[in-house]
């Protein structure tokens, strides 16, 4: 399966899955640091500075993973007590 590459500011190629991965990490440490956050995906990508569909698949992959819980709707960091997230 080919992958497509990314150019960063300084042209250097970078693979979706490594950039995927950094962005997997920073956000897993907000959610960590504010376990109270709770986003919708808009908000998430307005405050991750990340495109819709990117910011979708960083937080269903941290559902996934078991870091964070959904409604549906709302993300939230997973064992948190919180009803409906």
């Amino acid at each position: 399966m080919a992958t497509k590459l990314l150019l960063s500011e300084d042209n250097v190629a970078v693979d979706d899955v490594a950039v995927l991965d950094a962005d997997l990490l920073r956000v897993s440490a907000e959610f960590h640091e504010m376990p109270d956050l709770v986003v919708t995906v808009a908000q998430a990508s307005r405050l991750f500075g990340v495109d819709h569909a990117h910011s979708r698949r960083i937080l269903d992959t941290l559902v996934s993973r078991g870091i964070l819980s959904t409604d549906g709707r709302q993300f939230g960091r997973a064992g948190t007590g919180r009803r409906g997230v």
